[in-house]
């Protein structure tokens, strides 16, 4: 399985196995932590879990359909507004008196 961008070890377990419950599967087969951050092109070896289910797995394949949930440059924006305390800087946007 080669990662694409913004794709993280739970995308892969649902969209390859149609199951979050494999993500543990995928991590060990992998040698990864299940919220390690993966590198697009990066090649995962698939654990070929019991706990697969071939119907959500098969959707995804029929309408060929690669889940990234991930947080990317390009999407950044859309999600995390500039705004609010995590923005303001302290003296110059964010005033204490």
């Amino acid at each position: 399985m080669r990662v694409l961008s913004g794709q993280s070890l739970l995308d892969i377990a649902v969209q390859v196995d149609g199951s979050v419950e494999t993500v543990f599967e995928w991590a060990l087969a992998n040698d990864k932590s299940i919220t390690d951050r993966l590198t697009p092109g990066e090649i995962l070896v698939a654990p070929g879990s019991a706990l697969r289910e071939k119907d959500i797995a098969n959707y995804f394949y029929g309408i060929q359909k690669k889940l990234a949930t991930g947080i990317t440059a390009q999407n950044h924006e859309l999600i995390v507004p500039d705004d609010g305390i995590g923005a303001m800087i302290i003296g110059s946007t964010f005033i204490v008196s």
